[in-house]
């Protein structure tokens, strides 16, 4: 395996990509050596100038400035255009979205009725931010709640079945009665390469996570950031939004894998800072030791 320039760097991760078999979620300290990043990401502010065009820019509650996409269906939600890839990182989501490489890879999702789904900013970069039911012959995902939302909404969910795990998917093919789902499935660890194999009939091959990333970040064209100038709208914390959804039937969410490794190490994450998938027993055996 060809040795490339990279940074060894050890940092705390419990993406809900990872999945857990319990309401709370390990912490798994894990060594990831990756390539530089196309687009480097050392602060929140990074996202202002290449996510404007693509969306509006509002502050909400104690979450500060935060993102949402702009000429969207009503019914359009994170994670639900485009397919999974299977890499040394673990799965990735992949879309043809412009914002796909930043509010897929970094940050957390939120919902509110005012505003729909909008995105927080956080700069610790991941395959993806998600968390995972399975069960049935389905699998599902929902992206992962900022800190201090402890609930994940039914309709976050996207269900696919297992079979179908890897092909593209689209609103039109994403199964919509989530509540009933929910109830049939458990939350569960990413799925592994060989069930998807068993249940697709087709062979899943990984391939490096730089490329993916790369690809995407390619389009984003590096200038000098400066705050987007655009008018900003307050909205009431995100908490709110949290409380009233439990009225409708939530799913326990883990606590934020990134404030966690705030809160253990004392400094902010860098972008080169990269989650990995360490689903296997050799990564839960060191995070146990």
């Amino acid at each position: 395996m060809k040795k490339m320039k990279s940074s060894k760097i050890g940092f705390v991760l419990c993406s809900l990509l990872l999945g857990c078999t319990t309401y709370g979620q390990p912490s798994v300290s894990v060594g990831v050596s990756v390539t530089l990043p196309s687009v480097e990401i050392r602060a929140a502010s990074d996202f202002y100038e290449p996510l404007t065009p693509h969306g509006e820019w509002v502050v909400v509650g104690t979450y500060g400035r935060c993102w949402r996409p702009g000429h969207v269906a009503r019914d359009w939600r994170p994670y639900a255009e485009g397919y999974w890839q299977n890499t040394d990182a673990g799965w990735y989501w992949v879309s043809d979205e412009p914002w796909a490489w930043a509010t897929y890879h970094y940050g957390r999702w939120n919902f509110t009725d005012q505003y729909g789904w909008y995105w927080v900013p956080q700069t610790v970069w991941s395959p993806a931010w998600v968390s995972w039911h399975s069960g049935g012959g389905y699998i599902g995902w929902a992206p992962l709640y900022p800190s201090g939302v402890v609930v994940i909404s039914p309709q976050a969910y996207v269900f696919v079945e297992e079979r179908h795990f890897t092909e593209p998917v689209r609103r039109s093919t994403v199964v919509v009665n989530n509540a009933t789902l929910i109830g049939k499935t458990v939350i569960s660890q990413a799925p592994s390469p060989t069930v998807i194999e068993k249940a697709s009939g087709r062979k899943v091959q990984a391939i490096p996570a730089r490329e993916l990333r790369h690809k995407q970040e390619a389009a984003v064209v590096r200038k000098e950031r400066t705050p987007a100038a655009t008018s900003e709208k307050k909205v009431a914390p995100a908490a709110d939004s949290a409380a009233e959804s439990r009225d409708l039937g939530t799913v326990a969410a883990p606590e934020s894998p990134e404030d966690k490794h705030v809160e253990k190490s004392g400094k902010p994450a860098a972008s080169e800072k990269a989650g990995t998938n360490p689903g296997n027993k050799d990564h839960e055996k060191k995070a146990k030791e």
